[in-house]
């Protein structure tokens, strides 16, 4: 008899009396094998493909966006008005009487003369004074700017509060912002003082 412990038996060896597992000692479907004809080419078909969807997928829908972004970004057609002239924007002619500095910005005052009945209203006209950097500075209009008749001149005085710093370079300007806007540049008057 011997003294030396037995050797348990291996599992997964034929005639160890343990079960074999099945698909054990096969290359699994995950694992395509070194030699097997198309694995590399299935690949190469992947990347392809990708390379000619992933574009299309991605800049498609950018370039849309892009041109729906130009087609209604805000586009200016300036028309710079010399000083003591007049320039005709929204169906009147406007033209700049003086621009003041107050006590805590600017007023301005033009003369504008309807040349026909939709001429008559500035509802869609914005009063703004900008400096030589482009910055810019809302001014109110005030309420009874309304009531001009085809043919006859009215005084529209607009005012706001701008930095005193700027307030002796800045320019006046008239933009013309209807209710229903087409596509398209967007009419401005800049007054020369």
């Amino acid at each position: 008899m011997s003294t030396e412990p037995s050797e348990a038996p291996e599992t997964g060896r034929p005639g160890s009396g343990a079960p074999e597992e099945p698909g054990a000692g096969r290359p699994s479907a995950e694992e395509p094998e070194a030699g097997r004809p198309g694995g590399g080419r299935r690949n190469a078909w992947a990347a392809a493909a990708l390379s000619v969807v992933l574009p299309v997928a991605v800049g498609l829908p950018l370039w849309q966006q892009l041109r729906y972004y130009d087609r209604h970004r805000y586009h200016e057609a300036v028309t710079t008005v010399p000083v003591g002239g007049g320039a005709v924007l929204n169906h009147a002619s406007w033209r700049l009487l003086d621009l003041r500095r107050t006590g805590t910005g600017v007023r301005v005052r033009l003369r504008m003369t309807a040349l026909d009945k939709d001429g008559t209203s500035t509802l869609e006209d914005l009063f703004e004074v900008r400096d030589e950097r482009g910055r810019r500075w809302q001014l109110r209009s005030d309420p009874l700017n309304d009531l001009g008749q085809v043919g006859h001149p009215v005084t529209i005085s607009a005012s706001g509060p701008v930095p005193a710093d700027v307030a002796d370079r800045v320019f006046p300007v008239v933009r013309y912002a209807p209710l229903k806007q087409e596509p398209g540049p967007v009419p401005v008057l800049r007054f020369r003082r």
